[in-house]
This record gives structure tokens, sequence and C-alpha cells, in this order.
């Protein structure tokens, strides 16, 4: 019975988080007047591709996919090296202080975007990235979440496989770049999904950063397309948010069959 509830529960928490993905995907493809109608309709009556027309011609989406495309894709790209280096060296390496800079990527765990969100402006500022997109790219070199579960997945490459290598007369770099890293496609994979969602759907530092138009991300344009009509143009809105849906869903089909096991690698057993 027990079994049957939690299944139920299952399913009700699914349909409550995907209708409003429905509603807007549905909405993006009705007319104004079918939107603001009441009672609102689940499916279009007279599907239109006004919306997606208006996204494509007149906000300019084209230049905001580029500059957002550029930003994940290198973020991520340099995410994912320093992440997946950076964890073999701290759980793998013996060198002084490796347990306090262990604990240090723990702690840095707890600590909020928000809070740093100051300094890190003035950081940005001062070293001139301001209406440039390194200054969106380069503050997410370093993340805890990817940097904490890189630790955690090397931990689990056997010892044998590397010191076998030292052995044989391998170096460091041989090591990791023909051992440590083909046996971390798991970990890449789901590092490369986390990031580039993350830099795909980031907001508030472009909004910190960026303010000249031709610089807009998609996330930074989507907001802005609000306060630029007298009323607000939501099949337009819609339609602009569903485009921004589709690369994150291909970069995770791309890379699903190694997403489970990237996560769940290793364990949380810190």
């Amino acid at each position: 019975m027990a079994r049957y509830i939690k299944l139920i529960f299952l399913i009700v928490m699914l349909l409550l988080y995907m209708l409003p993905v429905y509603y807007s995907i549905a909405s993006s493809f009705k007319g104004l007047k079918e939107i603001y109608s009441y009672p609102p309709t689940v499916f279009p009556q007279n599907p239109s591709l006004q919306g997606y027309i208006e996204a494509l011609r007149k906000q300019d989406m084209l230049t905001y996919l580029r500059n957002t495309l550029f930003v994940a894709v290198v973020a991520t790209i340099i995410t994912v090296m320093t992440s997946v280096m950076g964890g073999y060296g701290l759980a793998k390496g013996t060198f002084i202080g490796k347990i306090t800079l262990n604990r240090l990527v723990v702690m840095t765990l707890f600590i909020t975007a928000q809070v740093i969100m100051v300094p890190l402006f003035v950081i940005i500022r001062r070293l001139g990235l301001i209406n440039n997109l390194w200054g969106l790219i380069l503050p997410a070199v370093y993340t805890p979440t990817g940097m904490f579960t890189a630790i955690q997945y090397m931990r689990d490459i056997p010892d044998e496989f590397l010191e076998s290598a030292k052995v044989d007369g391998a170096s460091e770099w041989a090591i990791f770049w023909k051992i440590v890293f083909p046996l971390s496609k798991p970990l890449i994979a789901a590092l490369s999904i986390f990031s580039f969602t993350w830099r795909w759907n980031d907001f508030v530092l472009p909004l910190l950063v960026v303010n000249k138009r031709s610089l807009y991300t998609l996330q930074l344009a989507l907001a802005v397309i609000q306060g630029e009509f007298g009323g607000t143009p939501w099949n337009t809105i819609l339609a602009f948010s569903t485009l921004t849906i589709i690369p994150t869903l291909v970069i995770f089909l791309l890379f699903q069959r190694f997403f489970m096991r990237g996560i769940t690698a290793g364990g949380l057993k810190y």
C-alpha cells in the first residue's frame, strides 16, 4: 500500500511540475486574444507562429543566441577542465595542505552566489570586463558543486592504475590524459550538463555585467522584452522562452547515457 502511495505522490508532483511547462509551450502558439481569454484554453484553438516570428525578427534573437552559446560553451569547457584537474589533484595528490583545501571546497558549498555578488562585481569592474562576455565566463571557472563532485569521483579510481603507470615511467600529465581523463567520461558528461544549464539560464550575472544590447544573453533579453511595449506581448515572451529551452534539452539528450553514472559515481560520502 505504501508503495502505491509513493507512486501516486510522485505522479502528482510530476504533473504539478509539468503542467506549467506544457501551458507555457502551448500558449506560445496562441494569439494574444486567446491568451487573455477566460477561462484559459488547454489547447490552442487557432495555432499561430506569430509569437515565434516576432521573437526571431524583431527581438534580434540570433544575436542573443550567439552571445549565450559563446558564454555557455566556453564557460562549460573551462569549468569541466578545471574541475576534473582540480578534483584529481585534491583526491589523489600527496602534498601539504591537501586536507585543508578539501575542507575549503566543502565550505564553499555553503556560500550562496548572492553573498559574493557585490565583491564579484567590483573585481570584474576593476579587471575592465564590464560589457565584455568574458566577464560572464571567468567567474564561472570555479564551481563548488563541480569541484566537490569531481573529488568524490576521483577517489573511486583505483590507485593501482596510477601506481602501475608511475612504475612504467609515466609522468603526472601522461597519467591524467591517458588514464584519468578517459575514466572520467561519466563525470565530464554530468559536469557538462550542469555547467551548460547554469550558464545558459544565468540571469543575475549578465544583469550586473552587461548593459549593451548587442551583448545581451537570452535570459537578460527575455526580461527586457517585457518593458519595451505598452502591453506585454505574452505570446512573443512564451515563444522566446520555449526557444531557450531547446539547447539544454539537446545537451541532455546527447549526454544522458552518462548522466546518472556521473552524478552518482563516488556517492555523497564525503
